[in-house]
């Protein structure tokens, strides 16, 4: 098996193309298959570990995971009074209703800070909830943070002493903590954007998404989770943990921390399978658990994604089945047999739709297929899906108008459900080759259709006035990695669609509430919008994800004369910029960012041997961030 594994890392890794990735399989004879010292951020595989010290707390009686979360936190409160009906079970499968994940400052390069744990209950306080606690699962990310709260303060211990202390001692783990027992160490895994190496990236809400580990010693956790393996939990509360409590096959199947406590095709062979998967902007994880049959397999990645990561250890797993004489059959894209003509039942369901990116206009043209259309962004192509004769929609490829299509390789298959008064479009699909294997993504409620908002002539002007425009993120610190990547945001009105900004319904000149209400994951990390002024200049609040930008109107020239810019703390600096060169005197804890006109990054201080001449693109951006005090000097 050792053998065969070696082989699948060596393939997977290069056809992946990770800059690096780390790999362990552990099976019941406690002796890993395979080993590293690379050490990474497992993202929010973090949240097995926070809900297995809850539970941990439960066995021993200290612990009411059905009990309200006030029981144990007093000053836990949000804007909405239903908080109060937020109890620790909902925390740990997704139910709280609460909007998300508060952003700031959260994940960083090469920095830790205690303020996003210190300060998290102050934060969140003045949210609203997006639903009613127990409606229905969302991803969720505040609830582990405020589930790591509650371990501390039902234990009387910091979490990364109980970590340590109840979770990695036990099971003799050495190398797995968190950023402030696990901080730059010689081994961490290097980090790469378009080939440039970067400081790692930490994230400092450990409840979430902090733990750091390496891939042997993830799977060393993951066998924790075996049945009749008492070390860490008692059968029932892993029991608790693996189990779905939903009564619609349209939702997520999410458990106590984990992503997913049931797969069809592991489920057809016998196999009970637990899995959960973690991204950070960088390093990228995925524990596999085969609790009955003793099989744990842990990816940890440079690079790619969760998805990835979860392909490969579903491999491992495979093949580790295999040697125990279990196979599995994984469902592959199939063709379907495609009609030219929609029935007259669908076509009622015409109209406006959204999801968590954007507002379509969904058509039946001439009665032959199924168009979206991104009035957002028309810059994007229209999607298209053909009805088939097993009664659903497929998407295709081709000239829908002629009739020459074929099924898209994804095989992604849409359907009408309607829920509590609200239609819904669900979705399915397959992803992978074969490889490294399938991943048949299960059907769940995706896009919802919008309702109709009247607003007044000047309220709907305000906000015409904005449309495309863009807003910078200027309010994180100068380690943050939202600058990296997409530190815009486009303010956008759905064409020919009154009383919407982007998928936001607006409330009035000033004011938009994400009404996304799609009983999965689809609604995960909403937040509202709130325009403010301030000395003149225009900023977007998204107060839910702790992010404030600046308007592009608001932003002045870099200038021949400049010769500093002058910092201060959670107010980066925003320039519009034109071709040429800077020699720029960076300060420690200040950064440097430059844009090109698609605001995408061009060089950053943070790049490994950036050095301290930087080329400006034309009509492009450059952002100082630093702490209040310092300057970073130009010479032009």
């Amino acid at each position: 098996m050792r053998k065969i594994m070696k082989n699948i890392l060596a393939g997977a890794v290069t056809a992946m193309l990770l800059p690096a990735a780390a790999v362990s399989a552990y099976a019941a004879d406690n002796k890993p298959h395979e080993t590293t010292d690379t050490i990474g951020t497992v993202g929010s595989v973090s949240k097995v570990f926070v809900s297995a010290a809850a539970m941990q707390l439960a066995d021993q009686g200290k612990l009411d995971i059905d009990a309200p979360v006030t029981d144990y936190l007093p000053e836990f409160r949000l804007a909405d009074p239903r908080y109060k009906d937020i109890t620790v079970r909902m925390l740990m499968d997704h139910t709280s209703g609460m909007m998300g994940t508060y952003n700031h400052d959260s994940m960083c390069f090469g920095y830790r800070s205690r303020l996003p744990h210190d300060n998290l209950l102050k934060n969140i306080s003045g949210e609203r909830l997006k639903a009613a606690p127990g409606e229905y699962a969302a991803y969720c990310n505040d609830g582990f943070n405020v589930l790591e709260l509650v371990v501390e303060r039902v234990s009387g211990e910091d979490y990364t002493d109980y970590l340590e202390n109840h979770i990695c001692k036990p099971l003799g783990l050495q190398q797995t903590g968190t950023p402030w027992n696990a901080f730059e160490a010689a081994e961490q895994m290097k980090v790469f954007m378009k080939n440039t190496e970067y400081p790692a990236d930490y994230c400092l809400t450990v409840g979430d998404g902090g733990v750091l580990s390496t891939a042997s010693e993830l799977s060393r956790f993951g066998s924790a989770f075996f049945t009749g393996n008492t070390v860490l939990l008692s059968d029932k509360a892993k029991e608790e943990m693996s189990t779905c409590n939903r009564d619609d096959p349209y939702v997520d199947g999410f458990g106590l921390g984990w992503d997913e406590v049931s797969y069809p095709e592991y489920e057809e062979a016998g196999v009970k399978i637990l899995s959960k998967g973690g991204d950070l902007v960088f390093q990228h994880s995925e524990l596999l658990v085969a609790p009955d049959d003793e099989i744990s397999v842990g990816v940890i990645s440079s690079g790619g994604s969760s998805t990835y990561n979860t392909q490969l250890a579903m491999a491992l797993m495979d093949i580790a089945l295999e040697e125990k004489g279990i196979s599995i059959s994984r469902s592959k894209p199939d063709k379907k047999e495609l009609l030219d003509s929609v029935p007259e039942e669908y076509l009622k369901y015409e109209g406006i739709y959204m999801d968590s990116q954007s507002v379509y206009q969904m058509s039946f043209p001439q009665k032959k297929y199924m168009k979206f259309r991104d009035l957002c962004d028309r810059t994007q192509p229209d999607i298209n899906f053909m009805y088939t004769s097993d009664g659903v929609f497929v998407k295709v490829t081709g000239n829908a108008e002629k009739g020459t299509v074929s099924q898209d390789s994804d095989n992604t298959a849409i359907r009408f459900a309607e829920k509590n008064g609200k239609v819904y479009l669900t979705k399915s699909s397959v992803t992978g080759d074969d490889t490294f294997g399938y991943l048949s993504w299960p059907e769940c409620y995706s896009v919802q259709q919008l309702e109709e908002n009247s607003v007044s002539d000047s309220v709907q002007a305000a906000w015409d006035a904005r449309n495309k425009k863009h807003y910078y993120i200027c309010n994180e610190c100068a380690s943050s990695v939202a600058y990296s990547s997409d530190p815009a945001v486009t303010i956008s009105i759905p064409e020919g669609v009154l009383g919407y900004v982007n998928n936001l319904k607006i409330k009035d000149s000033t004011h938009a509430e994400s009404v996304l209400h799609i009983p999965t994951t689809v609604s995960r990390d909403q937040t509202d919008y709130e325009i403010i002024d301030e000395n003149g200049a225009e900023y977007l609040l998204m107060d839910s994800a702790g992010q404030k930008f600046i308007s592009e109107d608001a932003i002045p020239d870099l200038t021949a004369d400049m010769t500093a810019v002058k910092l201060t703390s959670g107010a980066a600096s925003w320039y519009n910029t034109d071709r040429g060169t800077l020699t720029l005197d960076i300060p420690e804890n200040a950064a440097v960012y430059v844009y090109d006109s698609y605001d995408r990054l061009t060089w950053s201080s943070y790049m490994k041997n950036s050095g301290s001449t930087v080329q400006l693109p034309f009509s492009g951006k450059i952002v100082f961030i630093g702490e209040t005090g310092s300057t970073i000097g130009i010479r032009q």
